[in-house]
């Protein structure tokens, strides 16, 4: 039997195990429905519960703006900001954290709530596909958004 209050105490363990479950089937099962994976991140039965999305905010539907990446790719660079105050060590964005395709940890960046704002940048040299990147508040837990990646 698990474990919920573990589950909850255990969150980025937790969504690391998702992820990895989600890459697992997409190895295993050979399944080339990008889109139905990208749809089942963003929308699927952990999607507002367990993290959070624009479309499945869960119970923190008034602060989706304020907690969702905002990304942009220019040339080989992907910057996340997060428009969220922050108030030193009382309410702040943790860090930033960009995914592969296969789930695979791109780069991070833990912010210093003392003396930094929620932007971060990525590179992106070889990468191609779509990328998950998470958003992590002290208080709102983790959002998280795609990015496809055109290619030239």
């Amino acid at each position: 039997m698990i474990n919920m209050k573990k589950l909850k105490n255990n969150k980025y363990i937790f969504i690391k195990g998702f992820f990895s479950l989600i890459l697992l089937k997409y190895l295993y099962l050979d399944l080339s429905y990008a889109e139905e994976d990208t749809n089942y991140i963003l929308n699927g039965p952990l999607a507002g519960s367990f993290y959070y999305t624009k479309n499945k905010p869960g119970n923190k539907e008034n602060v989706i703006q304020s907690h969702l990446p905002l990304l942009e790719i220019n040339e080989n660079t992907l910057s996340v900001s997060t428009p969220h105050e922050m108030k030193g060590y009382e309410h702040y964005i943790i860090k930033h954290i960009v995914l592969d395709s296969r789930f695979n940890i791109i780069s991070e960046k833990v912010f210093d709530p003392s003396k930094e704002i929620p932007i971060s940048r990525h590179d992106i040299i070889g990468y191609e596909d779509k990328l998950y990147v998470l958003s992590i508040c002290n208080n709102h837990d983790t959002w998280v958004d795609i990015i496809k990646i055109k290619k030239p």
